[in-house]
């Protein structure tokens, strides 16, 4: 499949000279920011990882939520931060989001949905469980802009 952000990047580098820039850690990295996808879709998590690796992030994955719960216990000390869809099979994203939101050890954990989900009673849900941000799939912009905002905003 093309990769259509690399291709316009290639043919029109001026059109990315406005964009913030921002500096993760270094692959392997003790300070390198973790995330946490829980996405079913084989293509669209590998698309969203390949985004956030791009950007210098660490990338954990579970195929649904009940995986991505079972990643998230064991690596509580470094994810910094939850992506996930909401129609997956065995735990949706708002079943995830509610274990995260219900377990104090995850309390400040920001929570962003990345779906095809984004009704008005959709995004109500998904606030009323903990979804901090709505994201629509395939918008790289917006989703790495709300990623480095909550990750910033996490540093500081």
């Amino acid at each position: 499949l093309v990769n259509i952000f690399e291709l316009t990047q290639s043919l029109f580098p001026d059109w990315f000279m406005d964009q913030e820039i921002y500096e993760m850690g270094e692959e392997g990295d003790e300070n390198q920011t973790t995330i946490l996808i829980a996405e079913d879709s084989n293509f669209f998590r590998n698309q969203v990882k390949g985004y956030m690796e791009e950007a210098g992030y660490r990338v954990l994955e579970g195929e649904d939520g009940a995986v991505a719960w079972e990643v998230l216990q064991d690596n509580m000390e470094s994810v910094s931060l939850v992506v996930t869809d909401i129609e997956m099979p065995n735990m949706n994203g708002f079943e995830f989001t509610e274990l995260i939101r219900k377990d104090n050890r995850f309390a400040g954990i920001p929570i962003i949905a990345l779906t095809t989900l984004a009704g008005e009673e959709d995004i109500a849900k998904g606030k009323a469980v903990g979804i901090d941000e709505y994201h629509i799939k395939l918008d790289k912009e917006k989703l790495m802009a709300a990623v480095h905002n909550f990750v910033k905003s996490g540093m500081q």
